[in-house]
């Protein structure tokens, strides 16, 4: 079956940063659901660099701080809006951040920010196509030196 054109695009990704038991993950929380720093690629902008300055801004660590490691499964879901149906395509990259990296959440957009085990975020996700992205993750940061 062919997949549709998508109506909106958005990038983002796992932020992971090295520690002490291991590697962790970034989770965000806006609203009530917990998932990825995410949001539009805007005109102009590769995916890639759409990731970058959506987890800088979302988290508020500083985006010459992070690397782009790979890419991860992307999501392909559809959402009604105002009695309007879009369907949207996510992006996901697998970034890294120094250890000790610290996290803020961005005024307005994100309620909450958190460093957790990936066991841990997986747990909190509010939504599949976010544990397949952490699932990706984990299989790619053991290859990653510290």
């Amino acid at each position: 079956m062919p997949r549709r054109r998508p109506d909106e695009i958005s990038a983002g990704g796992v932020l992971a940063r090295p520690s002490v038991n291991g590697w962790e993950v970034c989770m965000v929380r806006a609203r009530r659901y917990w998932g990825l720093p995410k949001g539009h690629v805007e005109a102009g902008e590769s995916a890639e660099q759409a990731a970058l300055r959506e987890i800088s801004e979302e988290c508020g660590v500083a985006v010459e701080s992070l690397t782009v490691v790979s890419r991860l499964p992307a999501s392909e879901y559809a959402y009604r809006r105002a009695g309007r149906l879009t369907f949207k395509l996510v992006e996901h990259f697998l970034i890294t951040a120094p250890a000790h990296t610290e996290i803020r959440p961005q005024a307005g957009e994100i309620d909450e920010v958190e460093w957790l085990s990936i066991d841990e975020a997986g747990a909190r996700a509010s939504f599949k196509d976010t544990r397949t992205a952490l699932s990706a993750a984990r299989t790619a940061l053991p290859a990653l030196q510290h």
